[in-house]
């Protein structure tokens, strides 16, 4: 199905709201300025809500939930950053993770801006709840991931400046962290209960497949780390990173450097 201009016209209309809301959000950050930082948030907030204008237009046009193809799939992970974000956001201590998460939300427009944007008929072998489990869970734990990443930069930086408290992002880090992990589990489980009710196999040790698995294992490695070595701050905001390098990795880079069977429709 040809895309309508009006999903065209809100996809960019929020894309430019919030590369907008980021601009003014640095600023204020770099300034100590409360006021552009909640003018930042506003803008934000009007970003999101074209954003969930342009799911809600996509679900209607679509027929379905809107995940099913690369373009759904990293579009509803950037609204599901910037809805962390703001959310966040609402406590002034919070306020810094939105010089580091919202340009992941950023990126991640970009990126879906390039991508094939046609609405695609529903297949019967992607008409299933599990499926739309596995890939919500998937995406809910990545973000979880992104909030993990965003706030170990934050702790980097302020510790660096020697600045007060860095260690509410610690804890921020840690505590998202978890949430990400337990929702990246749910998310392989239910995609091999799919792939084995559907294709009779468990696991196909796809590229996209073990590299969301190699994740899964980073994810674990840190709160591993934490548990049992009782690893805090720096070492443990690397390892963070990391693990979002390979979330990166998993979404983008197996796209274009591997083949596979889970396809970029």
């Amino acid at each position: 199905m040809t895309l309508p201009q009006s999903e065209l016209m809100l996809f960019y209309f929020a894309l430019g709201l919030y590369g907008l809301a980021w601009g003014i959000h640095f600023s204020g950050w770099r300034r100590d300025s409360l006021s552009l930082n909640t003018t930042a948030i506003r803008v934000a907030w009007a970003g999101l809500a074209a954003h969930t204008g342009l799911l809600g237009l996509r679900w209607y046009l679509a027929g379905h939930i809107p995940l099913i193809t690369a373009f759904e799939f990293v579009n509803a992970f950037a609204w599901l950053v910037m809805l962390v974000f703001l959310l966040f956001a609402r406590r002034q201590h919070n306020r810094m993770l939105g010089v580091f998460l919202l340009p992941v939300g950023l990126l991640l427009m970009g990126y879906a801006a390039f991508m094939p944007k046609a609405v695609q008929p529903m297949l019967i072998i992607f008409d299933s709840l599990l499926l739309k489990f596995h890939v919500l869970t998937t995406i809910i734990g990545y973000a979880a991931w992104a909030i993990t990443f965003a706030a170990s930069v934050s702790f980097i930086y302020l510790e660096r400046k020697g600045r007060e408290k860095p260690g509410l992002f610690d804890q921020l880090a840690y505590k998202a962290a978890f949430m990400a992990f337990c929702f990246l589990t749910l998310g392989i489980i239910s995609g091999a209960l799919w792939g084995d009710k559907v294709f009779g196999q468990l696991w196909f040790w796809d590229p996209k497949e073990t590299w969301s698995f190699i994740t899964w294992l980073i994810f674990l490695s840190y709160l591993h780390a934490r548990y049992t070595l009782d690893w805090r701050g720096k070492r443990a905001a690397w390892l963070a990173i990391l693990g979002f390098a390979a979330v990166i990795f998993t979404y983008v880079g197996v796209d274009f450097l591997l083949p596979q069977l889970h396809g970029t429709r």
